[in-house]
Parts: C-alpha cells; structure tokens; sequence
C-alpha cells in the first residue's frame, strides 16, 4: 500500500511559511522593495496534487490589496513553493483505485480513496496554518488591519477554506 507521512511534510511546510515570512518581511523592511511590499491582507496555501504525472506541489502567497478577496490573483503568487515529490506516488495509486495510508500530522494513520485524498491534504494544509498562527509564525509578517488564510486547489475546485460565508470566523490572523 502506498503511503504519505504529512508528519515529515509538517515539517517541510512549516519551514515553508517561515521562509515566506521572512522574506517577505526582509523586503517590507528594505528600502529598495518596500514599497512592492505593503502590509499583508491574506496569506494563501494553494495546493496541487498534480495529473498523476506531475508533481505535487503546494504554494505560499500574499495579498496586498486593501479589502482581499480569495480571487486567485494575489499581489504575490507563488512567493514560496514546496514540491511534494513524496504525493505523487499515492495519487496515482488512489487514481489506479487503490487505498492510500496516511499518516497525519498527529501520528494517526488513516485510509483514503482518491476522493478523500484531496480532503485530507486540504485539511492538513488548514491545520498547518492555524498551528503556524498559533505558534506566533506570522508575527514579524507586516499585516493590514484585516489579514485573513486561506488554502486552495486552484487547479480542480475540490478544496477550499474557508467556505466564502465563513470568512472572518476562523481565519483571521490577528
């Protein structure tokens, strides 16, 4: 059986979010690029789990714009990208209708077909945010007065958080 072990990829993503941050934040602060980096107004993960032939990838982005929408077009797309090599077996693997084993971020394994796959990596990617914000990633991070997370799968529309009416609920960065 095929297998994902998100809790080694927990560890790639939350270095991912501290890379972007402070990057993002090095430009904030450096004359030359400050002004191409106004405060925050929504952090996104998107995510692909690829055609069964590319790779699976997740990205890191930022908007600017004041009154940030999740419209797909950030002022910086793709600021940091993380390939998941490791993705692309098991994807293929629940394409051919096999089960795949996932060991979550929280040590418990579980079983998916390919239609709770992608649930189960959107899910991991929310969580991975809402732990970073907890764990203060964001907190160097130049911020509007709004600053809101989101996570998609830009390429098919299977995944997305949160739900456009649940907005400023539980995904705000403060």
């Amino acid at each position: 059986m095929t297998t994902i072990d998100l809790q080694n990829d927990a560890v790639d993503v939350r270095a991912m979010l501290v890379e972007g941050v402070r990057k993002y934040a090095a430009k904030h602060a450096a004359p030359g690029t400050a002004k191409k980096h106004p405060p925050v107004t929504r952090i996104d993960l998107s995510f692909s789990l690829g055609d069964s032939e590319s790779t699976p990838w997740v990205h890191l982005s930022f908007d600017t714009k004041p009154g940030s929408e999740p419209d797909g077009d950030p002022t910086h797309a793709d600021f940091v990208k993380l390939p998941c090599k490791g993705w692309l077996a098991a994807f293929q693997a629940a394409c051919d209708g096999e089960q795949v084993k996932i060991t979550q971020a929280n040590g418990k394994t579980k079983k998916c077909s390919d239609e709770e796959l992608m649930n189960t990596i959107g899910k991991f990617l929310v969580d991975s945010l809402i732990e970073a914000r907890s764990n203060g990633v964001f907190a160097d991070l130049p911020k509007g007065d709004t600053c809101e997370l989101g996570v998609e799968d830009p390429t098919t529309g299977e995944f997305g958080w949160p739900a456009y009416e649940d907005r400023g609920k539980k995904n705000l960065v403060k």
